[in-house]
This record gives C-alpha cells, sequence and structure tokens, in this order.
C-alpha cells in the first residue's frame, strides 16, 4: 500500500472525483457531506460566480487528491473532505495540508466532523481544535414509503425552471435560497451536469405568474439518492401551505424518477427554525449534527 497525495490537475481528475463519490456513497454513507450530487452543485456554481466565468480547473485549483497507488482514496476541498472507509487514518495528513495550504490570512481554518466521529475527533483534538457549538444537520427521507401530494392555494401552480422563459425572477428566488445572485451561466452549468433533473429544478407561480418559492434538487441515479439543494418562499406568501406543497411534490418527483431516499442538509435548529420545521414536518428523520471544529 502506497499513499500518496497531490493538488488537483486537469478534467480528468474531476472524473476521478465524480466516479469516487458516486462509487463510494454505499460505504460512507450518512458520514460525509460529499455526494455526487453536491459536488457537481458546488462545481458548476463556481464556475459561473465570477466574471469571466472559471473552467473547472480554475475552481479545482485548491483540491487535493489522495491515491493508493492509482486508486482514488480520498479528496479535500476548502471546507470540506471525503476519504473512503478503510483509509480514515489518512485524516491526520488530510487536517496537515489543510492547514498548510487552506488557513486564511489569520492561519485559521476550520473543520466539519459528525458528532461521536471518535477517530476523525481524536485527530483534531491532538491537532489543537475544540468542537464548538455551531453545527449543521443532516436529515434523510424514506421514499420507499408512499408521500401525499399537498394543493397549492387557488391561483397558485409549479413550473420547471427551465420553462420559464423570463429568469430574473428565478435569480432572485435563488438569491433568496443561497444567498448568490444567480445567472444564466450558473443555470446551464446546472443542465449540464449529470444529476441534474428539470423535473426538480421548480418554481411555484402566483396567480400574476410572479414567482413566489424555489426548490432545487439534484438526483444520483446509481445511488437512487436525491439530494434537495433549497426550498423556500417569498415571506409575503409564507403560512399558505406553498413551501410545504412545493417539497412534496419535489419528493413525488424524484419517487418517479427512481429514488429510494432523499437527504437534506441544514443550518442549526436554534437559529433557523422554519426550515427544521418545514423538513420534520413531511417526515424527514435526523441523521447527525455535524459540529464545526476551530482552533485553539
Amino acid at each position: 500500500m502506497t499513499i500518496t497525495y497531490r493538488r488537483y490537475k486537469d478534467i480528468s481528475d474531476y472524473e476521478k472525483i465524480c466516479t469516487f463519490l458516486e462509487k463510494s456513497y454505499e460505504t460512507y454513507g450518512t458520514r460525509f457531506d460529499n455526494n455526487l450530487s453536491l459536488f457537481e452543485f458546488q462545481c458548476a456554481l463556481s464556475c459561473g460566480l465570477e466574471e469571466p466565468n472559471k473552467t473547472i480547473g480554475e475552481s479545482l485549483e485548491k483540491v487535493f487528491l489522495w491515491f493508493d497507488d492509482d486508486n482514488l482514496v480520498g479528496f479535500l476541498e476548502e471546507g470540506s473532505f471525503c476519504i473512503a472507509t478503510n483509509y480514515r487514518f489518512i485524516y491526520d495528513e488530510v487536517v496537515k495540508v489543510g492547514e498548510k495550504f487552506h488557513s486564511d490570512a489569520d492561519n485559521k481554518i476550520e473543520w466539519e466532523i459528525y458528532d461521536n466521529d471518535t477517530d476523525y475527533e481524536n485527530v483534531l483534538l491532538e491537532n489543537g481544535y475544540y468542537k464548538t457549538d455551531e453545527y449543521w444537520v443532516r436529515r434523510d427521507f424514506n421514499l420507499k414509503k408512499s408521500v401525499n401530494r399537498l394543493e397549492l392555494p387557488e391561483g397558485f401552480h409549479i413550473e420547471s425552471v427551465p420553462n420559464l422563459k423570463e429568469l430574473d425572477e428565478v435569480y432572485k428566488a435563488y438569491k433568496l435560497c443561497y444567498g448568490i445572485l444567480f445567472n444564466k451561466s450558473i443555470l446551464n452549468n446546472f443542465y449540464e451536469t449529470s444529476t441534474y433533473r428539470k423535473e426538480l429544478d421548480l418554481v411555484v407561480l402566483g396567480p400574476d405568474n410572479n414567482v413566489v418559492a424555489l426548490s432545487s434538487g439534484r438526483y444520483d441515479e446509481k445511488n437512487k439518492l436525491v439530494t434537495i439543494e433549497a426550498v423556500s418562499c417569498y415571506h409575503d406568501y409564507k403560512g399558505k401551505g406553498i413551501s410545504k406543497a412545493l417539497l412534496l411534490h419535489e419528493l413525488i418527483v424524484a419517487r418517479e424518477l427512481g429514488a429510494e431516499k432523499a437527504t437534506v442538509y441544514t443550518a442549526m435548529p436554534e437559529k433557523y427554525p422554519a426550515p427544521n420545521k418545514l423538513y420534520e414536518s413531511v417526515g424527514f428523520n435526523l441523521v447527525g449534527k455535524r459540529y464545526v471544529w476551530k482552533k485553539n
């Protein structure tokens, strides 16, 4: 066994990472937040955020990959990492590489680890980190069971984003979800990824055909997994059941595509109760909490 690491090199590395994430998901399952859908989403987003647009290589230039001979067994992005099940022992080296190349001007770097992942926690403790009170929540929905539809209020209906001709309102709705003003370049990047399905990229239109809510999801067909990226509704339309109806519609579509599980990540409920209550209300079950670790 010869473990080596190097910096991201070219598009073949992007393909290696996608294959690694797709093949590894069943074994690492709940312990990482990098699945194929999320990785493709972040790459497509990063490539379209700036003018001029970035290439995939430019957006991944700070990624490091670990190999056992020629087999990819782990990789590190800024803020996230993924390691194959039998190679968790490389995490100490992953932390040191992260500190060397990903620290900010104050030499600070944060790690996000699932609660009770003791081998990872021990590595961080040995390297001078402490567990904060900040965390993210992972929830899953079992799509093998039936999903009940909830009707939208009268005058409201659901449309697929690619079917819309006027996209300015869609960009604003995406900003509501992500805090980032989207553009045509980003949407086109999304459309070209393997996990994009237009059936899961949806908006609710009001009586005046204005966008009032948005949801997006992505489908990893091999693992029959839908990742819910976001569900959000404008403040003036809250309290009408629109977000819940849209989310249930998304889950029904996911089930029709062949998905057996949906997963979603939310910020801590103490600060952001609304989205957490939404996912709980339709039957998403808690998988785990991903805590932020910082350097002393």
